[in-house]
């Protein structure tokens, strides 16, 4: 995956009336968890960058004010990919060889991702 690719996505997932992509709909199921894993590498960066540009601690909670737009972007992507392995049931393979999402998921749901905070003080 190439930073064109997700871009290309997100020009997808954002102009589309449909609930799923066709970019990730011909993809093989290989191909598919190799995008997973390079979009959750991409999605951390990013959200490193906004840390590094403009973050804070509130509540035991980091919210992060940089970098939205390529966030957001990511997350989108993120989310799409995991509707299409659900879709497919790649989820319930990677559990049996012992690669669970859901600490994943856990660790990104601690990190909040909020710009109006920033844009109010």
């Amino acid at each position: 995956m190439n930073l064109a690719f997700l871009e290309n996505l997100c020009d997808e997932l954002l102009q589309s009336d449909n609930e799923r992509s066709a970019t990730l709909s011909a993809m093989s199921d290989a191909e598919l968890q190799t995008v997973y894993v390079d979009v959750l590498h991409q999605f951390g960066l990013e959200l490193i960058c906004g840390v590094d540009e403009h973050s804070r601690w509130m509540c035991d909670l980091l919210l992060i004010g940089g970098n939205q737009g390529p966030i957001h972007a990511c997350q989108t992507a993120f989310y799409a990919i995991l509707v299409e392995m659900d879709r497919r049931r790649i989820d319930q393979e990677l559990r049996e060889e012992g690669l669970d999402r859901v600490d994943e998921r856990l660790l990104l749901k601690r990190v909040i991702v909020e710009s109006k905070s920033f844009h109010s003080d």
